[in-house]
């Protein structure tokens, strides 16, 4: 478990005068007051219903919910195995399926674990060949996958919502740089996000871009891959992107976790995913009293699990 997490949720103990214990090497945390005992797992809270995390886990089964309900989802189709011979495997756990969702959608799609986290395995892909490679590497080591059509994002935000009430949101960029004819990549990353890239050591580190040259480091937006925080987020964009994520909140049952949310070029709303644990350490590590801000939302979280507001 990350230190400062545990130092945020020993500071909160502390200051509610709550019994704490650190339990499973430490992925276990139990909290104890007044015979009132709660638990937080990883960065899951004993707050939401231990069905929705296993939904919120599994990102076909948060597009099918949020789907049956109306809300604006990315799209994803589920792969599995061709070891998985059971019913409702049939006709989706093989490459042919993968083949035709791939011409479905234009030979432009992204390939993920379905139950990934922080963008691992995560890949954008427009040629069959490549598609067909990273699902035969995939496929072999995990259940099942996901498939998505390639949206054309403006911009990501991620909203961390608690008791149907957005506490935070912002927005993230991502990794891209341009080049003035004088910096290294390894000085424009730097500049751009100087915690993440301080030890940037690449091939292409002391390459000088071109004046007006793009490099993007990455084409994800996740915080754990380059991409920095933002607080500049449109007004009416931060009335819409909190409003959806507290319908999400409140229609489904979310009491704490975060939802990421995109704005494509087209000016269209969609969900991306939601997460059943809350994890700031990337938020922390790039934004002043960014330490404070997290200890505050989790503080609310841990007197709602403990029945102290």
């Amino acid at each position: 478990m990350n230190e400062v997490f545990k130092k945020i949720i020993e500071d909160i103990c502390y200051d509610l005068s709550i019994n704490y214990k650190f339990l499973s090497k430490d992925w276990i945390i139990m909290l104890e007051k007044n015979e009132n005992r709660k638990f937080i797992s990883g960065f899951k809270f004993d707050l939401n219903s231990h069905a929705l995390g296993n939904v919120l886990d599994d990102k076909y089964a948060t597009y099918e919910v949020l789907k049956s309900i109306d809300v604006p989802v990315i799209e994803h189709n589920i792969v599995y195995s061709p070891s998985n011979k059971n019913n409702y495997a049939i006709d989706c756990n093989n490459f042919d399926y993968l083949e035709q969702l791939f011409y479905k959608y234009n030979k432009d799609v992204v390939l993920k674990i379905n139950g990934g986290t922080c963008g691992a395995q995560v890949i954008h892909l427009t040629n069959k060949e490549d598609l067909r490679k990273q699902y035969e590497m995939l496929i072999k080591r995990y259940h099942s996958l996901s498939l998505c059509p390639f949206y054309n994002i403006e911009n990501e935000y991620r909203a961390i919502v608690l008791n149907g009430k957005v506490e935070l949101l912002y927005k993230k960029i991502r990794a891209v740089v341009i080049g003035n004819g004088k910096s290294t990549i390894k000085d424009l990353l730097q500049n751009f996000n100087p915690q993440y890239f301080k030890n940037y050591n690449e091939e292409n580190s002391e390459f000088v871009l071109k004046d007006g040259e793009v490099y993007e480091y990455d084409w994800r937006y996740n915080l754990s891959n380059g991409a920095k925080v933002s607080f500049e987020i449109l007004d009416e964009d931060r009335k819409n992107i909190s409003e959806l994520a507290e319908k999400i909140s409140n229609k489904i049952g979310v009491n704490f976790g975060s939802i990421d949310i995109i704005k494509t070029i087209d000016k269209k709303l969609f969900t991306m995913e939601i997460n059943s644990g809350v994890m700031t350490n990337n938020f922390i590590d790039q934004v002043e009293g960014g330490y404070e801000i997290a200890k505050n939302i989790y503080k609310k979280a841990i007197k709602a699990l403990m029945d102290e507001e």
